[in-house]
């Protein structure tokens, strides 16, 4: 089947990386994807690094006149049999084009987004349950949604080595214990509620520290939040980091602390399939990531008290932090896999009319 995917990024982050990762998997199916995406975005070339064709297209801003036009000139090229679309912008402009050629259009949401974007698509591509209950509650039919889970694969994702070589390698504390934020600094993301908690977390365990890994507009804030708290020496900000991994291998928990806008965060999947509990806010797709008790802790959205005694619990006990490690790597590896993600959108596909 020819493929034609649409996405208008403004940084590469989970949904970024989980496309790039769902285009890698259609092609290796044997599928031909062709990737249209906003010019000038550095996912351009990430795509290309892993063997996509990822084109540049003038398909930025959701009034943009021109988009449509674009999308639809790329699908006839390269004789799309369906325009699958990521995030908002896109779904707008890929849903027009596919009406303009006649072919279905599948809207895949990633996050809580209005639905009012997807009313125009053949068919809509949920990333978790709770993503699909918000757009039902939208307005959107229960019939037209297709639940199809992110996949990690572990193939790439695994350790490269020991936490002590990590930290080593990385210039990190060693033998002390290392709590790690993976995403993207912005306020939704809660590291504001983390520093909170993590104030609390280390009158009880002294030697703890923290690593934020990513960069972004709350930069800055934190910067003067952490060294308000007491927290400068003991925070680490890491900046942005293409290869995560040696990262996760340095850290003893990871934790997304975010307050909206998740739909099935990345960060919370690789952590679990990297045998690390997790903690997580009781937040759309993230339960269904986490779950509660068994492979890490769900906490209620800004409630630092509630962080900081999950927090507290972990650091205090090395052997659950494994035993939820094992458990939370069993469940992620069976629960979110590639097959599922390739044939779930194939299916979707199928049930739009799409031919090939």
């Amino acid at each position: 089947m020819n493929i034609c995917q649409i996405i208008t990024p403004s940084k590469i982050a989970g949904a970024e990386r989980s496309t790039t990762s769902l285009c890698e998997h259609l092609q290796a199916a044997g599928h031909r994807v062709v990737i249209g995406c906003k010019g000038g975005s550095p996912l351009i070339a990430a795509m290309r690094e892993v063997g996509l064709d990822c084109r540049p297209l003038p398909i930025s801003g959701k009034l943009n006149l021109r988009a449509a036009g674009a999308i639809a000139a790329l699908a006839r090229e390269t004789g799309a049999a369906v325009i699958h679309t990521q995030l908002s912008t896109a779904a707008i402009h890929g849903s027009l084009a596919a009406r303009r050629m006649g072919l279905p259009c599948i809207a895949h949401v990633r996050a809580l987004n209005s639905p009012f974007c997807y009313r125009f698509a053949t068919r809509v591509i949920a990333v978790s349950h709770a993503v699909k209950d918000h757009l039902v509650q939208g307005g959107l039919p229960a019939e037209r949604i297709d639940v199809v889970y992110n996949a990690v694969d572990p193939g790439r994702y695994f350790l490269p080595c020991t936490r002590e070589e990590a930290r080593q390698k990385l210039g990190l504390p060693e033998g002390v214990p290392l709590v790690g934020v993976i995403a993207h600094l912005t306020a939704k993301k809660g590291h504001s509620v983390f520093l909170d908690a993590f104030a609390s977390v280390v009158t009880r365990h002294p030697q703890a520290h923290a690593l934020f890994l990513g960069d972004g507009p709350e930069n800055e804030a934190l910067h003067a939040q952490a060294k308000r708290l007491g927290l400068a020496e003991r925070v680490v900000f890491a900046g942005f980091q293409a290869d995560v991994l040696p990262y996760y291998a340095a850290l003893d928990v990871v934790v997304l602390p975010s307050t909206e806008g998740e739909g099935l965060p990345r960060a919370l999947l690789e952590g679990g399939l990297l045998r690390r509990a997790t903690i997580g806010t009781r937040l759309s797709g993230t339960p269904e990531i986490v779950l509660d008790e068994e492979t890490g802790f769900v906490v209620p959205v800004g409630d630092a008290p509630a962080l900081a005694g999950r927090l507290d619990t972990l650091l205090a006990d090395a052997s659950l932090r494994e035993r939820m490690g094992e458990a939370a790597h069993d469940y992620v590896a069976a629960t979110f896999t590639v097959e599922a993600m390739v044939s779930g959108t194939l299916a979707s596909y199928q049930k739009a009319g799409a031919r090939g």
